[in-house]
C-alpha cells in the first residue's frame, strides 16, 4: 500500500542571477513504506525583479523562451499578464529528469494560477488555488489642511497610491482640485478590502465625497454589475452619469487583456516582434462594438488579421479590429458611439478566438489602446441603472447607519455583502476576541475618530 507525504528541504540559492529571495526546493513525495522513492520533484522559486519582464523572470527558475511561450499561452486566458509588477511570484516543478512538470503565478499571497503537464496530450492543464480571505470595511474620512492635498491625506491615512489615484481621478471629473480645493473641505471615502490574515490584497472604493467652500457636494458610487469582469463596473453618479472626464467606448462587454501594446513573444512564431495593439479575450461570436463615430476606411479579409475592420474618427485616429468571425459594416459606411460592427472570432493566425484592437494617430504613429480613456457607457438605463439605485439605497443606508453609532454604544450597520461597521478604539481586541465586544463599544471612544473599522469574519 502506498502512502503519500512530503519532504521538503529548503536551500537559499543567493547566485547574483536568482537574488536572495529565490528559493530551491526539494521535496521528495509518493514514497513506500518499504521506503522506496518513486518520484523527487525539484522546486523553484522567484520573484519578479524592478526591471524585469516576465520572460526574464522566468529564466530566474531555469524556463527557456520556448517553454515559456507555452506556459504563458496555456495562461494568458486566466491572467492578465500586462497588470505584472515587482514582486509577484514564480514557481516550477521539475521531475527526476529535470524535465518541466508544473508552473504558478501568483500576484498576492492568497491566489495561484498553476498550469500541470499533461503528459497523455502533451498539453499542459489549469487549474485555480485560493486560501481563504474575507472583507474588511472602514471608512476614512477628514478635512483639507493649509498647504494639504487630498492625494497628500489619504496617502497619510495609509492608503495605497493606486487607490489614491483612483479616487481623486474620479473626483475630478467634477472638480477642479487646482483652483477650487480649500483648507476646511471635508472629504469621506468608504472603503472594501479583501484580506488575507492581514495584508490587504484587494482594494474597492465604494463611496467617495467632497465638499468645499468653492465646491458643492459631489458623490461617487461604485457600482457593481452582475457579470464578472463587466466593463460597467464604474464609479457613476447618483443619477447615473459615468464619472470619466472624457472616454471612448470599450469594444467589448468584458476586459481581459490576452497579450499587452509592445514588443512580445509572438504566440504563433513564437519570435520577438512588435505587437501594435492589444489582444482582448472573447467568446467565439461576441458583440463587437465601434468605440467612437466615424467612417469604415477598411472592411476586408487578411491571411493574418482575417476579417477585420477600421475606422476613421474626427481626430483624425483610427481603431483596428482584427480575427473577426463576421464584419457587420462595409467600407463607406458611417458609424455610431457603441454600433455592432461585428463578432468576435478566430480568423486570420491565431491560437485561438479573441479580439485584437488597435488605435493609430493621425500622424501614423501606433499607439497603446490602454491609454485612452475608456467607458461602458456615459449614462447607466434600464436594468442596470435599476441595479444601481439598489446598490446607491444600501450604501446610503450603511453610511447613516455609521454617523448614528458614532454617539451610539450599539453596532447598528449590517450591509448585504456581510460587511459589519463599528466603532471602536481598540480593534485588535475585538478582532482577538470578537463576541466579548461585538455589540457594545468602548465608551471612551470619543465622536472624533475619523476611521471606522469592521471585520467582516463576524456574524450575529
Amino acid at each position: 500500500m502506498w502512502k503519500t507525504f512530503f519532504f521538503i528541504t529548503l536551500s537559499l540559492a543567493l547566485s547574483a542571477c536568482q537574488g536572495p529571495t529565490d528559493l530551491n526546493i526539494t521535496k521528495t513525495s509518493e514514497v513506500s513504506e518499504s521506503g522506496f522513492l518513486k518520484e523527487t520533484l525539484k522546486v523553484k522559486r522567484t520573484t519578479v525583479k524592478n526591471g524585469q519582464g516576465l520572460f526574464q523572470a522566468m529564466q530566474n527558475i531555469s524556463i527557456e523562451s520556448g517553454r515559456a511561450l507555452e506556459l504563458i499561452n496555456a495562461l494568458r486566458d486566466e491572467v492578465e499578464f500586462t497588470k505584472i509588477k515587482v514582486g509577484d511570484i514564480l514557481e516550477a516543478s521539475y521531475g527526476s529528469e529535470d524535465n518541466l512538470v508544473a508552473f504558478s503565478f501568483s500576484q498576492n499571497p492568497a491566489e495561484k494560477h498553476v498550469v500541470n503537464f499533461n503528459k497523455k496530450d502533451m498539453s499542459w492543464d489549469y487549474s485555480f488555488t485560493e486560501a481563504p480571505t474575507y472583507w474588511h470595511s472602514r471608512i476614512v474620512e477628514g478635512e483639507l489642511r493649509v498647504a494639504s492635498t487630498l492625494q497628500a491625506d489619504l496617502i497619510e491615512k495609509g492608503l495605497s497610491r493606486s487607490v489614491t489615484a483612483e479616487i481623486v481621478n474620479v473626483l475630478l471629473c467634477k472638480i477642479n482640485f487646482r483652483t477650487h480645493a480649500r483648507a476646511g473641505d471635508r472629504y469621506k471615502i468608504f472603503l472594501s478590502e479583501r484580506m488575507f490574515e492581514r495584508d490587504v490584497i484587494e482594494t474597492k472604493v465604494l463611496y467617495a465625497s467632497y465638499e468645499g467652500r468653492r465646491t458643492a457636494l459631489v458623490e461617487a458610487y461604485f457600482y457593481n454589475d452582475e457579470e464578472p469582469g463587466s466593463t460597467y463596473n464604474a464609479h457613476y453618479t447618483a443619477d447615473g452619469l459615468a464619472l470619466i472626464r472624457s472616454g471612448l467606448r470599450y469594444p467589448l462587454s468584458r476586459l481581459h487583456i490576452r497579450s499587452g501594446f509592445g514588443f512580445r513573444r509572438h504566440p504563433v512564431t513564437g519570435r520577438r516582434t512588435m505587437h501594435r495593439g492589444i489582444d482582448l479575450r472573447a467568446r467565439n461570436g461576441a458583440s463587437v462594438h465601434a468605440v467612437a463615430r466615424g467612417l469604415v476606411v477598411d472592411s476586408s479579409y487578411n491571411k493574418y488579421a482575417g476579417n477585420r475592420v477600421a475606422i476613421r474618427h474626427s481626430d483624425g485616429s483610427t481603431s483596428y479590429y482584427f480575427h473577426l468571425r463576421r464584419k457587420a459594416v462595409k467600407k463607406g459606411d458611417r458609424v455610431l458611439s457603441n454600433q455592432i460592427i461585428g463578432r468576435a472570432g478566430s480568423t486570420g493566425r491565431v491560437t485561438g478566438a479573441h479580439l485584437h484592437f488597435g488605435f493609430r494617430e493621425s500622424n501614423g504613429r501606433w499607439i497603446d489602446p490602454m491609454t485612452k480613456r475608456m467607458i461602458a457607457t456615459p449614462k447607466l438605463e434600464g436594468e442596470r441603472y435599476q441595479r444601481l439605485q439598489k446598490q446607491i439605497e444600501e450604501t446610503k443606508g450603511a453610511l447613516q447607519d455609521i454617523e448614528i453609532s458614532k454617539v451610539t454604544k450599539y453596532l447598528l450597520a449590517q450591509i448585504p455583502n456581510g460587511h459589519i461597521f463599528y466603532q471602536s478604539r481598540d480593534l485588535q481586541k475585538i478582532l482577538n476576541d470578537p463576541l466579548s465586544e461585538l455589540l457594545v463599544v468602548d465608551e471612551s471612544d470619543s465622536s472624533d475618530n475619523k476611521i471606522s473599522d469592521v471585520d467582516s469574519s463576524m456574524s450575529i
